[in-house]
């Protein structure tokens, strides 16, 4: 049995090359089936990225939902910052990720932050 994991990407447009290489990192795991399961959660400025509709950003979200990598973002973190309508428009699941970490580290997922 592989491993699990899960991606946590905090990092926003200002440290963009961090973002770029966990959106890469979750991409070439699940494309080269290194793991049973990986999923992608957005958290904190990262959705406010997600919103800006960079377009390197967009081409992996894209290889991603190709690869049916599950991703999910914060609500709160959205609804603050008044993002919420532009991550659902993507197909971005919304929900309370400290419900979701937790969730998925008791299901045993390698949790990984960038």
């Amino acid at each position: 049995m592989l491993e699990k994991y899960l991606i946590i990407i905090l990092s926003g447009l200002d440290q963009k090359g961090k973002m770029i290489v966990g959106l890469n990192f979750a991409k070439n795991v699940s494309r080269k089936k290194l793991a049973d399961d990986v999923k992608v959660v957005f958290f904190g400025p990262s959705e406010e990225a997600l919103a800006e509709h960079d377009p390197d950003v967009d081409n992996l979200m894209h290889m991603l939902t190709d690869l049916n990598v599950i991703q999910i973002a914060c609500n709160g973190y959205a609804a603050a910052k008044n993002v919420t309508e532009d991550i659902a428009k993507i197909g971005i699941r919304l929900e309370d990720v400290s419900d979701t970490i937790t969730r998925y580290a008791e299901q045993g997922y390698k949790i990984i932050t960038f």
